[in-house]
């Protein structure tokens, strides 16, 4: 009898201790990896702009892998700007993010291009895949950035990517 009473009040403290653990470390470190170009869906980046601003206001280490089409999101075209930086965001968004963040209107973003910097400010760090750049003809050798638009990307190598992804506590894929 002693033994089941004693059972019935440590399984519940091994319960509590494990969600408390796990509320800790979701609260560490967030890798979003940004997949989805601009063209193909403009929701994806968008989406993943505010879940970012909300890691960072929950306090979590940010890291942001921009890959696959997203790459093409961030190229310099021809006027010497990407797809992102100029666009707008709708005012009911702006709207939004101003009360889920309590900042008054005028301290969210305009553009996306201000958004980015704003992340970047806010501490998330971006990494792009140096691989993907030289296959999508972006860059001509690994390890630059010459013609990506947010030049605080850092390229990052195959091996690299992986280890970034081994080492997040949570994972998040637009």
């Amino acid at each position: 009898m002693k033994k089941t009473i004693l059972l019935f009040l440590l399984v519940p403290l091994l319960f509590f201790s494990i969600q408390a653990d796990v509320s800790a470390k979701e609260k560490s470190s967030i890798l979003f990896h940004l997949k989805t170009g601009l063209n193909h869906d403009d929701a994806q980046i968008c989406v993943a702009y505010n879940m970012i601003w909300a890691a960072l206001a929950e306090g979590a280490s940010v890291k942001v892998l921009v890959d696959a089409d997203a790459i093409n999101t961030f190229k310099i075209g021809w006027r010497g700007k990407d797809g992102i930086q100029k666009y707008k965001l709708p005012k009911n968004l702006r709207e939004g993010l101003a009360t889920q963040f309590e900042v008054p209107f005028d301290q969210t973003p305009v553009t996306y291009g201000n958004y980015l910097n704003m992340l970047h400010k806010k501490g998330a760090v971006f990494y792009i895949n140096s691989a993907m750049l030289v296959v999508a003809g972006v860059e001509e050798q690994l390890g630059t950035v010459e013609n990506v638009s947010a030049k605080f990307f850092k390229p990052m190598a195959l091996r690299e990517m992986i280890r970034l992804r081994m080492d997040t506590d949570l994972y998040m894929v637009y």
